[in-house]
């Protein structure tokens, strides 16, 4: 396997973290003078693009009722923004959210967009997650349009109306939820507070693990759907591992030269798929490993551009979805190996 070529790597990186953590965009024509791109090896014991396919649908599970409201048509709303997150409703593939740095947006499954809320009540959200059976629950964190930070907030009418529920003045710049457990959280503040934070009891009360050794600071977070102690941190310095809930951390081989970005975790029997975008020079494109993140294959066609978020719906693994560094938005129905950009 080739070398990843390291040159302008830091801007590279710090051209992301801009981004995502609210700093005027950098113009288009920087990132590409940088060359962007990802080089993956093939792991062992990898399941066929066919197989993927195949697997069977998970269990339905009974229908919730969805929130009704009058929402008002997102025109434009790529211009003048960036994307902190996005997910999927869990009983609907084809309904999606994003959090931006504007305010929160849902695209139908009529492919139209819409703002969740009034402008006047509209926030910069980050740290942007959502339970993972309840369609109606979503957690943030971030900035009002008045200034300040959210501290920890949740909503359970879909991002109508917002509650703090804990860490007064804090700004959790990346944060996950462990799909096995709803009530395990992991955050890292970027101001208001210092460090790694990991709750237990649904973001009521948060405690700080003992960090050892991770080596940067996480643009995003993501837990194994199958261990909620099993937590990865996306950095600049690489991709970090801890398998007890934040208090060690070991850099997974191979990612201190190539940080992954838009990580997404994919529950696949005894196993668990990754799928994130290596910032590699040669081959730019999403990629999968199906070992922990030591060996990668190139997996799709389709995207353009730095993948920042990756979300996976949660009713039907075949459907995945992309948001790029221009707000593009990609869609996959057939679990990565082709993608479309949506309108």
């Amino acid at each position: 396997m080739s070398q990843p070529d390291s040159k302008n790597h830091g801007m590279k990186w710090m051209w992301i973290a801009m981004v995502v953590c609210c700093a005027v965009p950098i113009a288009a024509s920087l990132l590409l003078g940088g060359g962007l791109g990802v080089w993956l090896g093939r792991g062992s014991q990898q399941p066929t693009r066919n197989q993927l396919t195949s697997q069977s649908t998970p269990e339905q599970k009974p229908q919730q009722t969805a929130i009704n409201a009058s929402l008002e048509p997102a025109v434009n709303w790529r211009t003048d923004n960036h994307v902190h997150g996005l997910t999927v409703n869990p009983d609907n593939p084809q309904v999606m959210y994003v959090a931006t740095h504007n305010g929160l947006l849902k695209r139908s499954e009529t492919g139209q967009w819409f703002w969740m809320e009034p402008e006047k009540k509209r926030a910069d959200y980050m740290g942007f997650t959502a339970h993972p059976t309840d369609l109606n629950r979503f957690y943030a964190s971030g900035h009002p349009h008045t200034g300040g930070n959210l501290g920890f907030q949740i909503t359970e009418n879909q991002g109508q109306d917002w509650k703090q529920i804990s860490m007064p003045g804090v700004d959790f710049h990346a944060m996950a939820i462990a799909p096995s457990d709803p009530n395990t959280f992991y955050g890292w503040p970027a101001s208001g507070a210092k460090g790694f934070h990991a709750s237990k009891d649904g973001g009521k009360t948060w405690a700080k693990p003992r960090m050892v050794g991770l080596g940067g600071e996480p643009f995003s977070l993501a837990v194994d759907p199958r261990n909620p102690d099993r937590v990865f941190a996306i950095t600049g310095a690489g991709l970090y591992e801890s398998t007890n809930a934040g208090d060690n951390w070991a850099l997974v081989p191979n990612t201190q030269n190539a940080p992954v970005v838009g990580l997404a975790l994919l529950k696949a029997g005894d196993n668990t798929v990754m799928y994130g975008y290596r910032l590699l020079k040669s081959a730019p494109g999403v990629y999968r490993s199906a070992d922990g993140g030591r060996t990668w294959e190139q997996w799709g066609t389709g995207t353009k551009g730095t993948i920042l978020y990756i979300a996976i719906a949660p009713s039907n693994p075949q459907i995945l979805y992309a948001v790029n560094n221009n707000n593009a938005v990609f869609q996959s129905q057939d679990s990565g190996a082709t993608w479309k950009e949506l309108n």
